[in-house]
């Protein structure tokens, strides 16, 4: 399943960026020999990061903070274009653990993050308390025969990014150990067994500050970022390779070395993208299939200042932009040629279209986040706190491509 975003796009060092804080103590997780594997590396969450949200075959699902002191799980079905607590008993108050919906919070925790992966729903609980670390619980599809299937040990977190590998997950983790001395590493953890394998360090240097920024994936590779003083350049770690290394990949470029000055590259899905700003020129390249389109920028007003290609779903591009007048701004792109088609979406804080499913002929997306009174805030002397929660939209995409806004499904009572 497809999942992207009409955002503006995400510069690869901020995206490297976004890691979750660690506890303070080593792990005794050993490096393990890894044998040649052809198994495909594959995407199965939002920018491939832990979120808030969740796409299944049939739906989405959503962690909201509903009342004080706990989670709800929702769902909306892409059948029905319904929102729900993920729960079928009638006259539900949803706040107590005999409702499938509900996810305590422990004092000291903070919110859940989900993913989808091979037919279960896991909910990543990343902050660490004195009693237990961060951990990693799946249930049924209905949030039934939840088991905790991953336990982080003390100083261990949920870093950055993760795909999923056949039946296995690939994981970043990072650690930090007594002397405040960090180190990130991937890992293949198997939810079946509880058996984890180190697979490298992500430290550039032994004992070194800097390390690899993991940007993406595609098909049995791990894409990777380097930069310096003279450059960035991508490039790519096979896990088909026998006891796979970052010194193996960096001989393994993919694309040109680029400044984001007179070329700028990203990594978006299995796509690599670029665009020649000297040149006027747009390229994309599915790295799974090979093909390659190249394009000429369209013919624009000359008072936008242009990011690049932007991955929606399918093969469809939008361009990114942005100027002083109309702020953040995504031009549709014809797939075949890559001209304009004249659509424009302007995502503003009250109308977004922040693509999270893709269930064929149909896209959910992310209109707008709306606050509602946060229940049970009485009880401890509050007045006027508020929740939050997602609003969202289905629309088919022909609308989409006419510029046509899909109809908004309300929020569950």
């Amino acid at each position: 399943m497809n999942r992207s975003t009409l955002a503006k796009i995400v510069s690869p060092l901020a995206l490297a960026a976004m890691l979750v804080a660690c506890g303070s103590q080593p792990s005794g997780t050993e490096m393990v020999m890894h044998p040649a594997n052809d198994t495909p590396i594959t995407h199965i969450a939002n920018y491939d990061m832990l979120g808030d949200t969740a796409a299944s075959p049939e739906g989405l699902y959503e962690v909201c903070s509903v009342r004080l002191g706990s989670c709800n799980l929702l769902y909306v079905d892409a059948a029905t274009r319904q929102e729900t607590y993920l729960c079928a008993t009638p006259n539900c108050t949803h706040d107590s653990e005999s409702c499938n919906s509900y996810l305590p919070l422990e004092e000291g925790r903070y919110g859940y993050q989900l993913f989808f992966f091979n037919g279960y729903l896991y909910a990543a609980q990343c902050t660490p308390i004195e009693s237990q670390g961060p951990y990693l619980m799946r249930m049924d599809p209905n949030g039934t025969n939840r088991e905790i299937v991953l336990e982080l040990e003390n100083g261990e977190c949920f870093s950055g990014m993760l795909y999923g590998y056949g039946d296995r997950l690939l994981l970043q983790i990072s650690r930090v150990d007594e002397n405040g001395n960090s180190e990130t590493c991937m890992e293949i953890f198997d939810p079946q067994t509880g058996e984890r394998e180190r697979l490298f360090s992500l430290q550039l240097e032994p004992g070194g500050k800097e390390s690899a920024s993991l940007m993406g994936a595609a098909d049995t590779s791990l894409i990777f970022l380097k930069s310096d003083e003279e450059g960035r350049q991508y490039y790519k770690v096979d896990l088909a390779r026998e006891n796979p290394t970052l010194e193996q990949g960096q001989t393994n470029l993919l694309g040109p070395e680029f400044d984001e000055t007179s070329l700028y590259c990203t990594v978006q899905g299995d796509y690599f993208c670029t665009y020649d700003i000297a040149a006027g020129r747009l390229s994309w390249e599915n790295l799974l299939t090979g093909q390659k389109k190249e394009f000429s920028l369209p013919q624009l007003s000359g008072e936008e200042t242009v990011y690049g290609l932007a991955l929606l779903y399918d093969d469809q591009f939008a361009l990114s932009m942005s100027s002083s007048e109309k702020g953040s701004m995504n031009l549709l792109l014809n797939p075949e040629t890559g001209e304009s088609t004249g659509v424009y979406y302007y995502p503003t804080r009250e109308s977004g279209y922040d693509i999270l499913a893709d269930f064929g002929d149909e896209l959910l997306y992310k209109v707008r986040t709306d606050e509602r009174p946060l229940e049970g805030q009485a009880a401890y002397g509050l007045v006027g706190e508020v929740s939050y929660h997602n609003v969202y939209a289905m629309v088919s995409k022909e609308d989409f491509q006419n510029g046509i806004p899909g109809e908004e499904i309300p929020f569950p009572e």
